[in-house]
């Protein structure tokens, strides 16, 4: 029970956080390739499951409690409550447009969450339906500071 708190706490720390990094575009920033299912809405994280070396731990989320709003310009912010701030900026690259896979990387601005997660998230996005996907991050061994090997967050969008 206690690592299912921990990882709760962890989670609402890291979009929580997204508001605390500053910073502009800079030139050596990555493209986001012009996806627009990704662009538009709020994507609510509406289930998350992490497997670490003693449990494996899903936790279903309140709608409009935690999600993402994916920008054209490659921004990226984090979502909380209604109160949204700059995470970073992200990048996805298309696998198989047939299967909707595809490679979504997050590039982390805040310290804060870097400390924990790393200056990068990237796993594989795979797109259900044009309002449903599901992001796997997979740890070489382990996602940033966590004892994490793997996260899956599946996000639901409100237009």
């Amino acid at each position: 029970m206690k690592k299912l708190i921990a990882y709760a706490l962890l989670l609402s720390v890291f979009i929580l956080n997204g508001g605390a990094g500053c910073g502009g575009k800079k030139t050596d920033d990555p493209q986001p390739a012009q996806v627009k299912l990704l662009v538009g809405g709020l994507w609510d994280v509406t289930r998350t499951y992490t497997v670490t070396p003693s449990d494996k731990i899903t936790l279903t989320i309140k709608k409009g409690a935690l999600g993402l709003k994916f920008y054209s310009d490659g921004k990226i912010e984090s979502c909380s409550s209604g109160t949204c701030g700059q995470l970073g900026r992200w990048s996805f690259q298309l696998i198989s447009n047939s299967a909707g896979t595809g490679t979504l990387t997050v590039y982390v601005e805040s310290t804060d969450i870097q400390a924990v997660y790393g200056k990068k998230l990237e796993g594989a996005l795979d797109i259900s339906t044009d309002n449903l996907i599901r992001w796997i991050i997979k740890g070489n061994p382990v996602i940033g500071e966590t004892d994490a090997s793997e996260i899956q967050w599946t996000m639901e969008r409100t237009p």
